[in-house]
C-alpha cells in the first residue's frame, strides 16, 4: 500500500491534554524511512489541499518507495471553532487508522461547514463512519480525543518555526521540505516541489553535502508574490504611498475582506502611509464578477467606498444580508456602461524568481504574507519596517523598474 502511517496507538481512554501523556503522532504517505523525505504542511480547508495530496501520493508511486511523505495538517484561519476542530481531530485520527485518503476525501466532498456539523450530530456520524471506513465507535473516540489537539499545536509550531528561520519569506501552505533543503511554497502542479526531489535525488547518488539556496537579500520578502501587474485589481491610495497591503480573493464574500477592519482604521488615523490593493484571482464566477466591479470602481472613482463593503464596514456578521444601500452600490457597478469593457481574465505576476506568474492567495503586506494578528498590530509592523529601512514599496509599485 502506498498509505502508511507512523502513527503510535492512538489513546482511546480519557482524553488528555498534556503532551507528555500523548502518543507521538505523524502522518505518511509512503515509507516512513524512505532516502528521500518530503515535510507537506497542508492547510485542509483550502480549496487544493486534496489535489495536492494526490499529487504527492503520485510521487510516492512513481518513486516506487524510494520518496516518503509526511503530511502536517495546519490551519492559516485565525478563528477557530469547535466544529474546525473536530474536523482536524478527524484527518489525523483517521490517519492513524489507515483512512488518511478517505477523510480528505470527505472534507474536499462536504466541505467545511457541511462535514463540521455531521460531525457534531450522533446519528449522522455513523453515517460518516461508513463513508470513512472506521466503525462508528472509532470515529466517536476520534472525535473527542484531545490528544489529537496536541498533534495539532506541534504542526502549527513546526511551521512557526519554519516561518521564524525564514524571517518571514514563507507565506501560506502549502509548504513543503524536500531533503535537507530549505523550506518552501509551491504552485499548482508541484513543480518546485519535483525539481528538488531530482536535485536531492542526485546529491544523494553522488554523496554530497546539501548545497543550501540563497536566502532572499530583502527580509520579509516572498518570491510568490513580486510584483502585482500593472492595471491589475483597485488601488486605494496610490503606488507612491511607502507600504503595500495586497488582497487576493476569489469572490467578494471571501474572508480575507473580513481582516480589513484594522486596515482602515489605520488608513484613518495615518493618512498617506498605507495603499490598498484588492486583485480578484482564478476565473470562476465570483472571481470574473469581482474582476469586474473592481475594475468599474476604479474607472469611476470609488475604490475607497468598495474596499468598505467587501470589509463589511459597520454592517455586521458577514453570514446577514447585505445592507439595502451596499446593495445598491454594487448594482450601481454592475450596471455601469464601464462594466462592458472590464477585463475579466485572471492577471499574471510579472515573472519573477523560479518564473512563478500565478497569484497566490491571501493578504500580503509589503511583500510577506500576512494574518489577522499582524493587521491587528498592524502600526507597530510598519513602525518596525520603517525602522529597518526596506524599501519594500518597489516589490509592489506598478511603477517600479525590471530587476
Amino acid at each position: 500500500m502506498l498509505l502508511t502511517t507512523a502513527l503510535a496507538a492512538v489513546l482511546l481512554a480519557a482524553p488528555a491534554t498534556r503532551a507528555q501523556d500523548c502518543p507521538s503522532l505523524a502522518l505518511h504517505v509512503g515509507p516512513v524511512d524512505a532516502p528521500l523525505a518530503i515535510s507537506a504542511f497542508l492547510d485542509p480547508f483550502a480549496s487544493t489541499a486534496f489535489g495536492v495530496w494526490l499529487d504527492l501520493r503520485r510521487f510516492v508511486a512513481d518513486h516506487e518507495g524510494a520518496v516518503g511523505v509526511r503530511v502536517i495538517p495546519v490551519a492559516t484561519s485565525m478563528v477557530e471553532s469547535l466544529g474546525d476542530t473536530r474536523i482536524f481531530r478527524l484527518l489525523l485520527g483517521a490517519g492513524a487508522r489507515g483512512r488518511q485518503e478517505a477523510a480528505l476525501r470527505v472534507l474536499d466532498r462536504d466541505g467545511r461547514d457541511r462535514l463540521a456539523v455531521r460531525l457534531a450530530d450522533p446519528a449522522a456520524r455513523a453515517v460518516l463512519a461508513g463513508e470513512l471506513g472506521l466503525r462508528p465507535e472509532d470515529l466517536a473516540a476520534i472525535v473527542d480525543d484531545r490528544c489529537l489537539d496536541v498533534a495539532m499545536r506541534a504542526g502549527k509550531a513546526e511551521l512557526q518555526r519554519l516561518h521564524q528561520a525564514a524571517g518571514g519569506y514563507l507565506g501560506r501552505p502549502p509548504i513543503f521540505l524536500v531533503g535537507q533543503a530549505a523550506a518552501f511554497e509551491d504552485g499548482p502542479g508541484l513543480e518546485r516541489v519535483r525539481g528538488e526531489l531530482a536535485r536531492e535525488a542526485q546529491r544523494l547518488r553522488a554523496n554530497r553535502p546539501p548545497v543550501r539556496p540563497l536566502v532572499a537579500a530583502r527580509r520579509g520578502v516572498s518570491q510568490r508574490l513580486m510584483r502585482p501587474p500593472v492595471q491589475a485589481g483597485m488601488l486605494i491610495g496610490g503606488v507612491g504611498l511607502p507600504h503595500r497591503l495586497v488582497v487576493f480573493a476569489e469572490h467578494d464574500e471571501h474572508p480575507n475582506f473580513s481582516l480589513l477592519a484594522p486596515v482602515l482604521e489605520f488608513r484613518r488615523q495615518n493618512p498617506g502611509v498605507l495603499a490598498v490593493q484588492v486583485i480578484a484571482r482564478g476565473t470562476n464566477t465570483g472571481a470574473r464578477q469581482l474582476r469586474v466591479r473592481t475594475c468599474v470602481a476604479e474607472r469611476l472613482g470609488l475604490q475607497l467606498e468598495y474596499l468598505r463593503i467587501l470589509a463589511r464596514e459597520d454592517e455586521g456578521a458577514r453570514r446577514e444580508p447585505r445592507s439595502a444601500a451596499a446593495a445598491e452600490f454594487i448594482a450601481r457597478l454592475d450596471e455601469a456602461p464601464e462594466a462592458q469593457t472590464c477585463e475579466l481574465g485572471e492577471p499574471e505576476l510579472e515573472r519573477g524568481p523560479g518564473g512563478i506568474t500565478a497569484l497566490p492567495e491571501g493578504v500580503w503586506l509589503d511583500g510577506a504574507a500576512v494574518g489577522q494578528s499582524d493587521l491587528d498590530a498592524l502600526a507597530a509592523r510598519l513602525a518596525g519596517a520603517d525602522a529597518a529601512q526596506r524599501p519594500l514599496d518597489a516589490v509592489f509599485s506598478a511603477a517600479a523598474p525590471e530587476p
